[in-house]
């Protein structure tokens, strides 16, 4: 069965069960262990879930090692997000309908989120993701259970259209993945280039299509300066590789975080064509912060191995977790989102300081931009030392 028909299968069969059940009333004070819930992909490649669970772990440690939540420990229960929405929807009933957990640290793609929103309002459980940055997810009517505490696209369609302009690109084309991870980003980026660049073709493609030469020949045949590319590893690995062969190294591309965690290593054609043309943008922390570099260094020490994109906004999720549950002082869905907005105010953590808007998102973000190049024998992602800062409009 292909993924989108289970996935409405599922939807279909357990939303209408669940949506009206009755909210139990608020417990008081907190059980003896406070249970928080995770989703994320368990799968060692890419290595991106993985290594945002050793964040989550990490920030348990250092919690339960300092007393836990007034005196209570802290365990977590994992369920693999699986790589489609339905898998991601099943992890998350799972932990409430057969754990009872009252909030959930993952869910680290927008897709996953847009899936498991309604649910999750409908049984009273905030989620807080490190990673899902569509700018849809606010727009849901469910949108208040959410809590993101990595920038959403709001912000990085800001700072690639700002890129853009800096780099006096006057004819711009658009290639994203039809997803409201790719279309979000698209939208707010081609609404900042008004009056500043043409846009001459925007394409959305198809992330589980093997070839996309019609896409970028439709491309090439506009002569663009400058092509915008939002997409995940897996596709941009074929997009990059085949515009390669197509000869559009000669085209300047402007690529997002997506791409950043792409294991370049069984990837050499798209890594060659990345190192001639492509520049990208991604979520990076403060790195003259004391706590990021605390943070930094006691993930080096616990696993051997520096920590990779967005571990510093799960820790971050998990840490404001932890403290909204001790404001909220009742392992309790509704109270843990109405104390999240309180922690969430100005909160000095691992990925800079996070204020959190009415609807669970990120006020904030800062972005470094990266390049490929050839280091030893290897291609490897490699930061510019460039930033861009951007703040919403209130």
């Amino acid at each position: 069965m292909r993924a989108a028909a289970f996935f409405k299968m599922i939807t279909a069969v357990v939303l209408p069960v669940l949506l009206f059940a009755c909210a139990a009333p608020p417990p008081q004070g907190l059980p003896p262990e406070i249970a928080i819930g995770c989703v994320m992909p368990t799968a060692a490649a890419p290595a991106r879930g993985p290594n945002l669970i050793k964040a989550a772990q990490l920030a348990i440690m250092q919690i339960n090692g300092h007393g836990g939540i007034a005196g209570k420990k802290l365990t977590w229960l994992v369920e693999d997000e699986g790589s489609t929405a339905a898998t991601s929807l099943l992890a998350v009933h799972k932990l409430i309908s057969e754990n009872n957990v009252q909030v959930i640290l993952g869910c680290t793609t927008s897709e996953a989120v847009m899936g498991a929103g309604q649910y999750l309002a409908s049984k009273g459980v905030p989620l807080v993701s490190p990673s899902a940055t569509s700018t849809e997810i606010s727009r849901q009517s469910w949108s208040r259970w959410i809590f993101r505490t990595s920038p959403d696209d709001s912000l990085q369609g800001g700072v690639v259209a700002k890129l853009i302009k800096d780099r006096g690109f006057k004819k711009v084309a658009t290639l994203v993945q039809d997803t409201s991870y790719g279309r979000g980003i698209e939208e707010v980026a081609k609404e900042f280039l008004k009056g500043r660049a043409e846009v001459v073709i925007s394409v959305r493609y198809d992330r589980a299509k093997l070839s996309y030469f019609s896409e970028l020949n439709a491309i090439k045949d506009k002569k663009p300066d400058c092509v915008l590319h939002v997409g995940s590893y897996e596709d941009s690995a074929v997009v990059y590789r085949q515009a390669g062969e197509l000869g559009m190294d000669n085209i300047k591309w402007i690529a997002v975080d997506g791409v950043y965690d792409m294991p370049l290593d069984r990837y050499i054609e798209a890594a060659k064509f990345m190192e001639k043309a492509v520049t990208g943008t991604v979520p990076v922390p403060d790195l003259q912060s004391d706590v990021y570099k605390n943070f930094n260094s006691d993930y080096k020490s616990a696993y051997n191995f520096a920590p990779t994109v967005y571990c510093d906004t799960t820790y971050d999720g998990m840490n404001l977790i932890a403290l909204a549950v001790k404001q909220a002082n009742s392992y309790y869905g509704a109270g843990i989102r109405d104390a999240l907005l309180t922690a969430g105010k100005d909160y000095h953590g691992a990925s800079g300081t996070i204020t959190f808007d009415q609807i669970g998102a990120r006020m904030a973000g800062n972005y470094g931009v990266w390049k490929v190049a050839m280091e030893g024998t290897q291609y490897q992602f490699v930061m510019t030392g460039e930033s861009v800062s951007f703040l919403k409009p209130k």
